[in-house]
């Protein structure tokens, strides 16, 4: 094999060494936006269990609030009713803050999973273009030392002694 052959067949080989390593990095691009998916939908999780805690707190200060006045022998009315409304309306007002919260916590790891996978994909484009650029050179080399018109020296010592 001339010198030549062996610098394209190197070429060649480098070439699919960099598309092989681009896919690699696409592929666990994938997988770790897949994991952070699922971390997401832990996150939607997490919203209903504290949607649940919320909505039992309620019921469960509403139950005492009710029970303290009738045992007082007093009726559900006035400021002990404002006072009872008051806390439900604050309940609900933690509730809510706690529920945006997990929705913007959500959209952000779902935004991190977006990024991860653009990271892979454009990872894969530029290994197929260092790929492409890599084969060019190749033959571009090959051409010109097969020819005769620049030959590339690289070797020349080593081929001559001895």
């Amino acid at each position: 094999m001339s010198l030549g052959g062996a610098m394209l067949a190197l070429s060649a080989v480098q070439s699919i060494s960099q598309i092989g390593q681009g896919s690699a990095i696409k592929a666990e691009a994938n997988a770790n936006a897949t994991l952070i998916e699922g971390k997401a939908g832990l996150i939607d999780i997490q919203k209903g269990i504290e949607k649940d805690q919320y909505t039992r707190q309620k019921g469960q200060v509403a139950s005492q609030s009710v029970a303290s006045t009738a045992g007082a022998g007093l009726m559900l009315s006035g400021s002990k009713l404002a006072i009872m409304l008051d806390t439900q309306k604050q309940l609900e007002l933690d509730q809510a803050i706690g529920q945006f919260n997990f929705d913007q916590q959500k959209r952000f790891t779902l935004a991190e999973a977006d990024s991860v996978r653009r990271t892979g994909a454009m990872a894969k484009k530029q290994a197929n273009a260092n790929a492409f650029s890599t084969a060019l050179k190749g033959a571009y080399q090959y051409q010109r030392t097969s020819v005769g018109t620049l030959k590339d020296s690289t070797f020349d010592t080593v081929l001559t002694k001895g």
